[in-house]
């Protein structure tokens, strides 16, 4: 979390990156609009092409795509954050419990959130159960630990 001054107040900004399966959680998405102010969102490169795809494949044009995503103020992560050797690495540690070619998109994802060190919301906790400097919470896990 970083801290943010407002006025004579100071706030802290919680920091997040959300996966694509949060998306379907329409009252998350309104919860992460409504408290923009106190939450930064960060989406992983990986994701911003799949959420991109489904608009597309849903007749959404680009540009109301990232209307979307700015009403909760989504910032894209950039690909600078994925590095090859530690998503191989980290693959290559787990592959007993997930499979590279079923489970690339998750290496990306959890190895980028980690060098970010912003922790993930996803409804696939179980596939990011091998990072150890983040969290990894539901939707609804996040929501009930900020009230």
């Amino acid at each position: 979390m970083s801290k943010k001054r407002i006025g004579a107040h100071e706030q802290i900004l919680e920091k997040i990156a959300i996966d694509s399966n949060v998306f379907r959680n329409l009252n998350f998405i309104n919860y992460l609009r409504i408290n923009k102010a106190e939450i930064q969102v960060y989406i992983p490169s990986i994701v911003s092409f799949e959420i991109g795809y489904y608009f597309l494949t849903k007749g959404i044009a680009r540009e109301d795509f990232l209307k979307e995503i700015q009403k909760f103020n989504g910032i894209f992560l950039e690909w600078d954050s994925v590095i090859l050797l530690e998503v191989l690495k980290n693959a290559l540690n787990n592959k007993e419990t997930l499979p590279f070619r079923h489970h690339f998109r998750d290496f990306m994802i959890g190895t980028q959130c980690e060098n970010t060190g912003f922790n993930l919301i996803s409804y696939n906790k179980d596939h990011f159960l091998w990072l150890k400097r983040i969290s990894i919470q539901t939707p609804e896990e996040f929501i009930l630990k900020r009230i």
